[in-house]
């Protein structure tokens, strides 16, 4: 699968900061000593373009008397040193730094925090945070202000829909709260959608609106094409009429592929967001950039549901089952046309 600077901070399944000890001389001394301890600071995985926010230095240390060294601070944006902390301050002073995020920042951004004193190697923590605009992040090739928008007055998200066979189809995933925000992070909650549990699913979509049957998905399949079959069938050759070619930061989300030609004909505008594995309140994330899923309010049995799925070099439409309780998923809403 593709690697982007985007994929490269998914890591084991969960989003972490990508991050990097290290230790070098602060002089030329060949005398020079080790700090104590590791240097370490947080930093969220996921932040906001225009955004601030206050990162401390913690951990290390050096001499006998456990000393609070000095630090200085610099980003992939900015390589100017920015010290915040000079040796043999006072301990009030922490060392504190305040990233703020240029509003038109999206992309990779890394931070590297220095620990040095005279006589001591310098050690440096550098982490990896990905910036988002909820406006501008996500690139939908086709979409335009003309098209026909639900806002839903729970919250005041806005949807785009199309109407295919006779239904009304949400074009991008429902963001309303009532499930677990993408990768943990809420200000990806409006670009990638809410993942609901089937339970969630079932009572996620606003008024008028509807967590898709099985015959809804056999209704909007056989809209554009596909030969007609049982609801819980495989829908042949239409999964490229349902992907987009969109991007996320400038990094292309479905692969390309001889087997799918992906022309987003139907409007309806998939994409390879994934999955989650869900254990009590941990979530699992899987296969970004590979699979659209979403649930159907169809149940298998008391413990499982049914959920369709695109993947990135099939042409079919398939379906699966997930526990309702231990698997999360994103949701289109629909409707009956005539509302």
């Amino acid at each position: 699968m593709k690697i982007s600077k985007f994929l490269a901070v998914l890591v084991c399944g969960a989003i972490v900061a990508a991050s990097a000890i290290s230790c070098h001389k602060s002089s030329d001394d060949d005398d020079s000593e080790y700090m104590d301890g590791t240097l370490a600071f947080e930093l969220a995985s996921f932040l906001e373009a225009g955004s601030s926010v206050e990162l401390t230095p913690t951990g290390v240390t050096y001499g006998s008397d456990k000393k609070i060294p000095g630090f200085y601070w610099y980003t992939s944006e900015n390589s100017t040193k920015d010290t915040t902390r000079y040796e043999g301050d006072p301990a009030s002073v922490t060392g504190k730094f305040l990233l703020e995020v240029d509003e038109d920042f999206t992309g990779t951004l890394t931070v590297t925090c220095s620990a040095y004193a005279e006589g001591y190697y310098i050690r440096s923590q550098a982490s990896s945070v990905v910036i988002v605009n909820q406006e501008t992040s996500l690139n939908i090739p086709g979409q335009t202000d003309e098209d026909p928008v639900f806002t839903d007055g729970r919250d005041g998200n806005s949807y785009r829909y199309v109407s295919l066979g006779g239904l009304d189809w949400f074009a991008r995933n429902l963001a309303y709260t009532g499930g677990y925000a993408p990768f943990g992070a809420e200000v990806l909650r409006n670009i990638f959608g809410t993942f609901y549990t089937w339970d969630e699913a079932r009572t996620a979509c606003p008024e008028g609106w509807r967590l898709p049957s099985a015959a809804d998905w056999k209704s909007l399949a056989e809209a554009l094409g596909a030969a007609p079959a049982d609801v819980h069938s495989t829908f042949e050759g239409i999964s490229g009429k349902m992907m987009t070619e969109a991007y996320f930061n400038d990094n292309e989300l479905w692969e390309f592929t001889a087997t799918v030609k992906i022309t987003g004909d139907s409007g309806f505008a998939a994409l390879p967001f994934g999955y989650a594995n869900v254990d009590g309140s941990m979530y699992k994330f899987s296969d970004f950039y590979s699979y659209a899923v979403f649930w159907t309010d169809e149940e298998l049995n008391e413990e499982q549901a049914y959920y369709r799925y695109m993947y990135y070099s099939s042409p079919d439409v398939r379906v699966a089952t997930g526990y309702k309780n231990y698997f999360a998923a994103p949701v289109r809403c629909v409707r009956d046309s005539s509302i």
